[in-house]
């Protein structure tokens, strides 16, 4: 294998660690990191294609820049090019000489596939969200089945709280969680149990949710009395509600938010305060799940919003409430790169600084 040939498949490699970094959800606020979840960061990708090939490279390790770093060094050092193909000729199926993705291409193939329900030459809001549920689900699965896998060490289909402790610590705190998800008491999770263990912001166990909810009031308790008063929540309240408020409106104005009147309507039992239980109506806006992130990324996709004191956007151009292959086409970066900050581009139209992704 010729020098070019091996910086050919540099090229793949690079486009494709681009490619997946780029591949986000919809800009969210900053979050207070819990050292002990062991869920998969939010990942939205609208391409299935993506993750496939994540999962792929991530297998190779081609996904941790060192790893691969070695990898090359030694292929190179040995002058060994049936591993190049091995190691990296993943890359290869699906982009060109010249490392870059056919957008044109993919989407042109996709398009039939979400144009079912009915198939009629444009894609609704209710077809490009069963869509991105279907992925996000799909990721959830794959996350949950891995690490089934990684802790399920007798290899009976189901993890035990000693099983799952041999890899962490702290074990109190884990077996509240455990108990939790533990639906049936049994004191074995099976794959959807231990799905609600991993992934409780996607659960609908009411244990788990409120579990939740305590967790997030106890963040925000500033003097730790075991409830929220007006002030406490009226501090976070600009980052709860305003982060998706655009994404849940179907005009997707902007709306001044009115913080008395939220909590006033949280506060069923009028005493001015708020307990977890009475939080459950916002968990959505606390804890975002897969699940609730795709659904906020279809309204992204669909309308193309803009965020806060920005104008709107769609790659619904005729304002039909449907999608076209040509509005997709004349929009596909909305697609692959779901996120453009104000100070990265004024126009994402003309976005072209991942010139990579190009044909």
């Amino acid at each position: 294998m010729s020098k070019p040939v091996v910086v050919a498949y540099l090229l793949l490699a690079v486009a494709i660690l681009l490619l997946l970094s780029f591949s986000r959800a919809p800009h969210t606020a900053p979050r207070h990191p819990r050292s002990r979840r062991l869920a998969h960061p939010h990942h939205v990708t609208f391409d299935p294609l993506l993750v496939q090939l994540e999962r792929r490279a991530e297998e190779r390790g081609l996904l941790d820049v060192e790893t691969f770093k070695r990898k090359l060094d030694d292929i190179w050092a040995k002058q060994d090019w049936s591993k190049m193909a091995e190691e990296i000729g993943i890359l290869d199926e699906y982009f060109g000489e010249d490392g870059r993705l056919n957008l044109t291409e993919r989407l042109t193939y996709l398009f039939p596939l979400l144009d079912r329900l009915p198939q009629d030459g444009g894609i609704s809001h209710y077809e490009l969200e069963v869509w991105n549920q279907r992925q996000a689900l799909d990721r959830l699965i794959y996350h949950t089945e891995r690490k089934m896998k990684l802790h399920d060490h007798d290899g009976d289909g189901a993890v035990t709280l000693p099983e799952f402790l041999k890899d962490h610590g702290e074990p109190e705190w884990w077996k509240e969680q455990f108990s939790n998800a533990d639906m049936d008491g049994n004191g074995f999770l099976n794959a959807v149990e231990f799905n609600d263990f991993l992934h409780p912001e996607d659960s609908t166990n009411p244990k788990m949710q409120l579990w939740l909810l305590k967790e997030k009031l106890r963040e925000m308790d500033e003097n730790k009395d075991g409830k929220l008063s007006f002030a406490e929540f009226g501090g976070r309240a600009q980052e709860i509600y305003q982060t998706y408020a655009e994404f849940e409106e179907d005009d997707l104005r902007h709306h001044e938010l009115n913080v008395e009147d939220e909590f006033r309507k949280l506060d069923t039992n009028r005493n001015r305060f708020l307990t977890a239980e009475e939080l459950k109506p916002i968990i959505h806006r606390l804890y975002p799940g897969e699940l609730s992130q795709s659904k906020y990324y279809t309204k992204y996709l669909m309308h193309k919003a803009s965020f806060s004191k920005r104008k709107l956007r769609t790659a619904d151009d005729d304002g039909d409430g449907k999608l076209t292959l040509e509005e997709m086409l004349h929009h596909q970066y909305a697609f692959y790169s779901t996120v453009f900050e104000e100070e990265q581009v004024d126009d994402y139209d003309d976005y072209d600084y991942h010139d990579e992704l190009r044909r």
